[in-house]
């Protein structure tokens, strides 16, 4: 999929679960190196946005994982700012967007998720009422004007809300009708708990890495 971009937003203060969640060892990988090898062959173009002089570790692994390195355009704006910077950075139209704490990507959702999309729809998870912008598919032309509208005059930063607010071009697929490996692709690390339930994910598909080896290769 070269004509496509990946999208990863690492520049969060993680202020929930106290840790940089990007960062997290799980199995002897850290979560930002899983995501990197469930998309480095999918895509090209792959985009690390982090904040402005963000001072962690995550800009000089992203850089030796060999990805483009950008800073928040609109510092403190929350993710809209991540999306924003970029899709505003992509060299392709249709991107996929992906929050930093995602350890279990599919590479057989991504690519249903771009086959979704492919008559230039931009595709999102809906479970209920509640989108997630942090694993879909945007259109560029579709969405950069949007969100630096919303950026500029600081009208609403929600993702979720704006969305649901700008449904025009949009595909929407169910939660509920997700093959079971393609929602564990859905989950994301917010909480010591949620931590503790990928451990066991981990343990259970025995993706333990031994404690001699370096699997970053970095």
């Amino acid at each position: 999929m070269n004509n496509k971009t990946a999208v990863i937003i690492a520049g969060g203060f993680n202020k929930r679960i106290k840790m940089i969640k990007p960062l997290i060892n799980l199995g002897g990988k850290q979560i930002l190196i899983r995501i990197h090898e469930s998309i480095k062959d999918l895509f090209s173009d792959i985009i690390l946005v982090v904040r402005k002089n963000q001072d962690d570790d995550i800009p000089n692994l992203g850089m030796a994982l060999n990805m483009y390195i950008v800073e928040d355009i609109y510092p403190d704006k929350g993710p809209l700012s991540g999306i924003y910077s970029g899709i505003k950075n992509s060299i392709n139209q249709q991107i996929f967007i992906i929050g930093g704490d995602y350890p279990f990507l599919s590479k057989e959702f991504i690519k249903l998720l771009f086959n979704k999309s492919k008559n230039n729809k931009s595709t999102f998870i809906k479970n209920n009422s509640i989108i997630n912008p942090l694993h879909a598919i945007y259109i560029k032309n579709d969405w950069e004007k949007i969100f630096k509208t919303y950026l500029s005059e600081e009208l609403e930063l929600s993702p979720k809300k704006i969305i649901t607010d700008n449904n025009n071009n949009n595909n929407f697929i169910d939660y509920k009708n997700l093959k079971p490996h393609f929602k564990q692709s859905l989950f994301d690390i917010d909480t010591l708990e949620d931590l503790k339930e990928a451990n066991k994910v981990i343990k259970k598909n025995m993706q333990t890495i031994r404690a001699d080896i370096r699997p970053e290769g970095v």
